[in-house]
């Protein structure tokens, strides 16, 4: 499992992060909550402010709760099933309780997993610990979380002064203990989380594609882009959608993307590069995705995607790919062939998953033309191995849209390891038809009939304490609009996996949607819309 929502919590936790912010389900709670006016939401908002400045942070969290779920639920012109009651984390604890729900949610083979696939790819370097890099991100970044596990909201109290610390000190890093219009925000996020839990029960979704990370990340997409679109709309006072143009928007978010680093916190800044696009990536550009769906619908054309979710992060970044009709272009799922057989017993699987185009784009983001190399992605799957000696070898088998989107593909991952992992020196020019960093180079014996195919086999040049093995091999093959690659193993079986893959098979992917939230648009009750301001 690579995703990182990460990894870990791409299954359990929906995140408001702080450098971002600048169906009905049983549980007992308390009761179901009233319908607020407008005068009754502002007068909320003033008696939490006031408790706020007298240091009262749960009390003033209570009375926010109380108002916002009056703002959420008429913005959205859905109500709550249930009340939702908020708790206030430190960051110390909020670290703590990262620890403890990864070591719940994560067998220590999943963890494997996810730490050996990071490494295989050359997404982290050897020595890097994917857990402790996750959890120090999280700990640093999250403004709150709602747990559909635990039905649960969460927000953080800073280790800062009771007073605003001013704009002057704002620029130099200081925070407030207690920022109320960033709990305000942060709770029209997570509140936007809670009513969808009501609504569609996001485990049950969840449960449906728990075993293909690029579903997952799309999924995670949906999620938080229609709360990120919510909070905007409520602190613009832009709840009419169609006010919205997705154009500006994009503009806007491109924007924003180049001051992340300067926003998010030391731990965002040193972070991998699959780590912080990943983290960002449902928040910015799933609101993309939600807002030109629902532009014209509005908040019901929200509502309506869940009875149809995105099944990709390529229809996340390519909302035209998810319109309905002849027009929606379907994800492949890739199923492998048995490779037991043809492994030596020495290599034992870890599992694997599906990169999809985010993760790809991320992969080759060192490659001149690389994200775009991404661009044309229709399925993956990979597998990664570990042998006694706790080395690495990797397969895959990526289709692609057309033969020439494969060759593009096949051609930046080959410059991708020529940059990161290089061939070992020396090598025959017999033992491999070579790809070099013009691009890729076909047999001369190759007819028209199968000009769009080529194969690379080349020595791993690697040291004994990296990821391959010494001696190792690669071999990326590109056979029409399909490219595998095998890595971290000796010629031999490399031979005799590239045989065994030509039987891979593929499927169309599909997201089977629980009854409760393909028919919660009939269940669910509107309300009309409440206009606030802060």
């Amino acid at each position: 499992m690579m995703t990182t929502k990460f990894s870990l919590f791409r299954k359990s936790l929906y995140l408001g992060l702080v450098c971002a912010l600048t169906v009905a389900s049983q549980w007992a709670v308390a009761e179901t909550p009233r319908k607020l006016s407008k005068s009754q939401i502002e007068r909320l908002q003033r008696d939490g402010d006031r408790l706020a400045d007298q240091g009262d942070f749960q009390g003033a969290l209570e009375y926010y709760t109380q108002a916002y779920l009056g703002v959420v639920s008429g913005i959205r012109g859905q109500a709550f099933v249930q009340n939702v009651l908020p708790n206030l984390y430190n960051r110390e604890e909020l670290g703590a309780e990262m620890l403890r729900m990864m070591a719940e949610e994560y067998t220590a083979e999943e963890l494997l997993l996810m730490d050996s696939s990071f490494k295989v790819f050359g997404f982290l370097q050897p020595d890097q610990d994917s857990q402790s890099l996750m959890t120090r991100l999280l700990t640093e970044e999250v403004a709150g979380f709602y747990d559909p596990d635990a039905k649960r909201m969460v927000l953080i109290v800073e280790d800062g002064p009771v007073a605003d610390p001013g704009w002057f000190g704002r620029l130099l890093g200081a925070r407030p203990a207690f920022d109320k219009d960033e709990q305000k925000t942060t709770l029209a996020h997570e509140l936007t989380h809670a009513l969808q839990d009501q609504l569609y029960d996001l485990n049950a979704m969840e449960a449906n594609i728990a075993q293909d990370d690029d579903m997952l990340l799309a999924f995670s997409a949906l999620v938080e882009g229609d709360a990120t679109l919510l909070m905007f709309a409520e602190a613009q006072g832009t709840e009419d959608l169609a006010e919205m143009d997705p154009d500006v928007m994009r503009t806007t978010f491109n924007m924003m993307s180049w001051l992340m680093p300067v926003a998010g916190g030391q731990a965002y800044r040193e972070a991998p590069p699959i780590f912080r696009d990943s983290l960002v990536f449902p928040y910015f550009q799933g609101m993309l995705f939600v807002l030109s769906q629902a532009a014209q619908g509005g908040w019901e054309g929200v509502h309506e995607i869940y009875s149809s979710p995105p099944l990709s992060t390529e229809q996340i970044l390519h909302p035209k790919k998810y319109a309905e009709g002849e027009n929606r272009d379907v994800p492949q799922s890739v199923h492998l062939p048995d490779l037991a057989d043809v492994l030596h017993s020495n290599w034992k699987s870890l599992g694997g998953n599906c990169l999809g185009e985010l993760q790809t784009s991320i992969l080759l983001g060192k490659v001149i033309g690389g994200k775009n190399a991404a661009r044309g992605w229709d399925g993956d799957r990979y597998e990664v191995y570990r042998s006694g000696a706790g080395k690495l070898a990797m397969i895959s088998v990526s289709i692609w849209d057309s033969p020439q989107d494969a060759e593009e593909f096949a051609t930046a991952f080959a410059r991708y390891r020529d940059l990161t992992l290089p061939a070992a020196t020396g090598q025959a020019e017999s033992e491999s038809t070579a790809i070099n960093s013009a691009g890729a180079e076909k047999d001369a014996g190759n007819t028209a009939g199968n000009a769009n195919q080529f194969q690379l086999n080349q020595p791993i040049k690697s040291a004994e304490d990296e990821v391959f093995e010494a001696g190792s091999y690669r071999m990326v093959k590109l056979q029409d609009d399909t490219v595998w690659i095998v890595e971290g193993l000796d010629q031999p079986t490399i031979a005799a996996v590239g045989e065994r893959l030509s039987q891979t098979t593929f499927s169309e992917k599909t997201f089977w949607v629980p009854q409760e939230a393909a028919g919660a648009s009939a269940a669910a009750e509107v309300l009309p819309a409440t206009r606030t301001g802060r």
